[in-house]
């Protein structure tokens, strides 16, 4: 009796190794099918990348340049694409009418579970309001937005201080000011109405911020925040705030 037992405790243990590691493989292969994918976008549609030691005067240079006609032609839901030299942060941004639609969702509509780059859908897709706030998830092999949480280091702030936006009709540079874990409740994931909300809310991550910058809030600055899943409740996040 006692051995039989044991035979079907080894069984159900076998048999739950085996569907972990597929589930495991499963994930990883999604993971490779979409890093594939956006690497063939970023070759499709990126014209050109000057990086930052290469530019004398950045105020006058484009950081990326791409080809947003073409671009939209494949997706219209299209309204930018951010990167972040040496990282893997290369990445269309999209919008829809939620903040569900793309989450696991690629480009192309087909189901991933690294899903896209994506505008929440209250933002205004011209990156006009006083802050934007752009989701991607945190994904273990570090693709996606799975290098944000980097930041929690002096160090790795001071190397990536800079994260370049382009649109159909401007080149951006965002200065990043503030990051730190959070949840889902944070008044990081309201969109200011006024200069003086604004203002509230930049005192705030400033004060928050694992990292340390001198920046000041001034007139006319609007905010980008880059959101992702981090370790702890299904709630928590980590948000990466920066200057437009």
């Amino acid at each position: 009796m006692k051995k039989t037992i044991r035979i079907i405790i080894l069984v159900i243990a076998i048999g739950i190794m085996t569907f972990s590691g597929y589930k495991m493989w499963d994930i990883y292969r999604e993971y490779t099918i979409g890093d594939q994918f956006y690497h063939e976008y970023a070759n499709n549609f990126i014209i050109d990348i000057v990086e930052a030691r290469e530019v004398e005067d950045e105020e006058e240079e484009n950081h990326i340049s791409i080809d947003f006609d073409a671009l939209i032609v494949e997706n219209q839901d299209v309204v930018g694409w951010i990167y972040s030299e040496a990282t893997p942060i290369n990445y269309p941004i999209v919008q829809s009418k939620d903040n569900d639609y793309y989450l696991r969702r690629m480009l192309n509509g087909s189901y991933n579970i690294a899903g896209s780059i994506f505008m929440d859908y209250r933002n205004s897709s011209d990156f006009t309001d006083l802050n934007t706030i752009i989701y991607g998830h945190n994904l273990k092999n570090g693709t996606m937005f799975g290098t944000l949480k980097e930041y929690r280091s002096e160090e790795y702030y001071e190397k990536h201080p800079i994260i370049y936006l382009a649109t159909s009709k401007n080149n951006y540079s965002i200065e990043v000011i503030a990051g730190y874990q959070t949840d889902i409740y944070s008044n990081i994931y309201k969109i200011p109405e006024t200069t003086e909300e604004l203002e509230v809310l930049y005192e705030e991550i400033i004060e928050r911020s694992t990292f340390k910058t001198n920046a000041l809030f001034q007139e006319g600055d609007r905010l980008i925040t880059l959101s992702t899943c981090t370790d702890g409740p299904d709630i928590s996040r980590y948000v990466l705030i920066g200057k437009l």
